[in-house]
């Protein structure tokens, strides 16, 4: 017999990570590559890899017609999306199908349903369950996102309505935030997902975000494999996932079950599938959304309950069953999100080569990745480096072992979180399980007052400097807002400089006119984000070097404001 032949129609840790699975079971494997990975691991690591076309997800891994072609002149058996770019696209995983090629995932008409945060919504509520109050369809003009926003109350979400991973949402305080991030979101979530449309949704504070694993198989039999604490985040995106969450109440756990399970049956689901909770107390659930795909985090569900979750979605889409599967939990397992960011700088995104890299080892060490040193991180694509997966018979053991190897990690040339990461671990709000989706923000200041005297019964408050090493580590601090900043220096606080390559992609102001401190100037995309650039200073812009459309390199001399007395 032949071997069956894969296509992993994605890149990066995760294309690697799901081509590691499919070669176990004795398959063929088929990478694709865009003209910025032409040397990338998952590349080198495939039996034969497709070329794309060029660097912008656009051209390349969020190209429909050109996936499908390469499936078919591949001649593939099997479709794996991974997660991102087209994982949760109905008409991309229908083209799959119309070819005769196996999906590994939930059906067309599932994706559709689930994987559209409106469509989910609707769905929820007819079950009886309480979903976070918010839009029931998608918000076209500004307008109707004022109006319901104004009937939830301030401060909202703005969200992409095929969207997940944090990406296509930000959280507005009012108005004012609303209008001018309004046409950002949607355009975020066309370069994420392929799709504009957004929705408004009430926002949660103070929540933990909590999520919930299944498998399912197509003969109604579903596998719960318990819960993940994934609220320990910055730009709404997260950096450290748990399982179990140790704050749950045994009824709160319970009724997740009950609630899972109900979308599960509800929905039809097949595949591996992810249902996202906000919850406001350990009893206390808001549904959020369904991530009709395999989860970045889906690895610490792996170590706690030694399955592999790639091997399982590829069985269930050759048609096997679930029935006689039984699996019980072990221990504590913990990840964290290694990123080219530099937390000195709020952690803004930071492309570069990596000229040193060296991953720490030992029992119930796991490290998802895709970098060696040499690695250009590029500004095309997200910027996580790798995912490092610990396990623990116990929480505190799976924290210890963390710090210990988040201490032996080593990358060299960029910034990144590895040392922050490692020192959240010490402080006494996660030693106790009270971290909630704003403590960065709320917990993180940037200013040198090292000298100012903490008091003990305070929060941990921490200060983000740069080790002997140049790496990024933290100290006792006051809270500071997680943002860009582009910023000139003390002595020229009104030059704002390009600090890393990126795209214009909107303008607020022009030479000559006067602005206040925090008045809104451009829009910057760098690695797929957008930031609004505000002035530093009041005063008149002396010089504009900015223009919708136009390509900038760290470094840059963007605007200069002039302060006139």
């Amino acid at each position: 017999m032949s071997q069956q032949r894969i296509l992993i129609a994605n890149r990066g840790e995760i294309a690697l990570r799901i081509i590691r699975s499919a070669k176990e079971m004795d398959m063929y494997t088929i990478a694709v590559y865009s003209d910025a990975d032409e040397d990338a691991l998952h590349v080198k690591r495939a039996d034969e890899a497709y070329y794309l076309g060029g660097s912008l997800p656009a051209e390349s891994y969020r190209n429909l017609k050109k996936l499908v072609k390469a499936a078919t002149d591949t001649k593939a058996d099997l479709v794996h999306p991974g997660y991102g770019f087209l994982a949760e696209n109905a008409d991309f995983a229908k083209a799959i199908q119309k070819k005769g090629i196996v999906w590994i995932g939930p059906s067309p008409e599932t994706i559709r349903s689930m994987g559209d945060k409106i469509e989910s919504r609707k769905l929820v509520s007819k079950l009886g369950l309480n979903p976070v109050p918010g839009q029931l369809k998608p918000s076209r003009l500004r307008r109707e996102a004022i109006k319901d926003a104004e009937s939830f109350g301030y401060p909202v979400a703005l969200k992409a309505a095929h969207g997940g991973g944090g990406k296509g949402l930000r959280i507005v305080q009012n108005e004012a935030e609303l209008i001018e991030n309004f046409e950002i979101v949607k355009r975020e979530s066309e370069a994420y997902f392929g799709s504009d449309q957004i929705y408004v949704e009430k926002f949660i504070k103070p929540a933990r975000h909590i999520e919930t694993q299944i498998l399912s198989d197509k003969y109604g039999n579903t596998l719960y494999l318990g819960e993940r604490d994934c609220s320990l985040q910055r730009r709404n995106q997260k950096l450290i996932e748990e399982s179990p969450p140790e704050w749950l109440s045994d009824y709160g756990r319970e009724k997740l079950k009950e609630y899972t399970l109900k979308i599960a049956n509800s929905s039809n689901y097949i595949n591996a599938g992810t249902v996202e909770f906000l919850a406001d107390s350990d009893e206390n659930f808001y549904f959020l959304e369904m991530n009709t795909r395999l989860q970045v985090e889906h690895t610490v569900t792996e170590m706690r309950y030694g399955i592999d979750l790639v091997k399982e979605q590829i069985k269930i889409a050759l048609g096997n069953s679930l029935e006689d599967y039984k699996l019980e939990p072990r221990g504590h397992s913990i990840e964290f999100r290694i990123n080219a960011e530099d937390p000195t700088n709020n952690f803004l995104p930071t492309p570069g080569t990596i000229t040193e890299y060296r991953e720490p080892t030992g029992n119930g060490v796991r490290v998802d990745g895709w970098a060696r040193t040499g690695t250009q991180i590029t500004h095309f694509y997200d910027n996580l480096i790798s995912k490092l997966i610990v396990w623990g018979v116990s929480r505190e053991e799976a924290r210890s072992k963390g710090i210990r190897c988040l201490e032996e990690y080593i990358i060299g040339g960029i910034p990144t979180t590895i040392n922050v990461l490692a020192d959240i671990l010490k402080t006494k709000e996660f030693i106790n399980s009270q971290i909630h989706v704003k403590f960065l923000e709320e917990n993180f200041e940037i200013r040198d007052i090292e000298d100012e005297e903490i008091s003990s019964d305070r929060p941990s408050k921490v200060k983000i400097s740069l080790d002997d090493n140049n790496n990024p580590t933290l100290a006792p601090q006051r809270p500071k807002k997680i943002g860009m900043d582009l910023t000139g220096n003390i002595r020229n606080p009104g030059l704002i400089f390009a600090e890393m390559q990126g795209t214009i992609m909107e303008t607020m102001t022009k030479q000559g006119k006067k602005v206040k401190k925090g008045d809104s100037l451009f829009v910057l995309e760098a690695m797929k984000m957008e930031n609004v650039i505000t002035s530093p200073i009041d005063g008149v812009v002396k010089t504009y070097n900015v223009q919708k459309g136009q390509a900038v390199k760290k470094g840059d001399l963007l605007v200069e404001i002039e302060t006139r007395f």
